[in-house]
Order: structure tokens, then sequence, then C-alpha cells
């Protein structure tokens, strides 16, 4: 649980300083590098299968447990879920580069539900949801 704070933490200088690096948000590069790091991190703790990634990276997502809490761990990693599986709407859509933010103004009011559940469960059901509405969301996964 400490190193996961200590990434929230690196994780929240990075993004704070790519933003105050430049007037805008994050440029694709950097949020890449960004999906990189995420992948890296919640693949160590959540390995998933290579066919998994493959299917997300074509918006066919598995309800495979592993993948679910490999979800929920790069909401956490940002610091986007609570404990109580309950997903922080307003701060995706502030950390959005211009270029996802029309993706997220469609899925979070259709999708974001506040209400207490497994936060494994509650990312994969976001996810799922934002697919089904909006097939770019799989732009949004760090695969």
């Amino acid at each position: 649980m400490e190193h996961l704070r200590s990434t929230n933490v690196v994780f929240a200088i990075v993004m704070a300083l790519l933003v105050v690096q430049s007037s805008t948000r994050p440029q694709p590069d950097e949020m890449e590098e960004i999906k990189k790091t995420l992948y890296n991190a919640c693949a160590g703790k959540f390995p998933i299968t290579e066919e998994i990634k493959n299917n997300a990276k074509n918006a066919i997502i598995s309800d495979d447990p592993t993948f679910k809490c490999f979800l929920r761990c790069c909401f956490d990693e940002m610091s986007l879920i609570d404990e109580d599986g309950i997903l922080d709407g307003d701060s995706m859509k502030a950390m959005a580069p211009d270029h996802i933010k029309p993706i997220f103004e469609q899925v979070i009011p259709n999708c974001l539900k506040n209400v207490k559940q497994d936060g494994c469960e509650a990312s994969f059901e976001f996810i799922r949801c934002g697919m089904k509405l909006n097939p770019l969301t799989v732009q949004l996964l760090p695969l």
C-alpha cells in the first residue's frame, strides 16, 4: 500500500509538471508515455494476457477478474477512484487533454455511478459502458 501511495505522489508530480510546463494539457506523445507508465505499474500487479490486451485495443473487453482489477489499478494510480469504488469524474475531466475531453463529456454523465461498489467492478463497468457509448473510449486505456 505504501508503494502505491509513493507511486501516486510521483504520478501527481509528473502530471503537475506536464501541466505547468505547457499552457495546455499534456500532448498526445506525453499521454503515451503516461499510459506506458500506468501499464507497467498495473500489469506488474495484475498481469493481463496479450489476447486480453489486443482485444481491448479493438474495443472488445474481457470480464476477466484480473483485467477488471488492472483497470481499477490504473484509476487508482491516477487517484481517480476511492476506497468505495467511486470514480472521480470531475478529476477525469480536469486531467484530460483537449482531444480526449469530448469522450469524457459523453461518457461520464452516462456511465459514472456514484454508489459504493467493488473498485475492480466499478472500473470495468465504467469502461464497458463508455465503449458502448463511444468506441473511442479505447483511447483512454493504457494498452
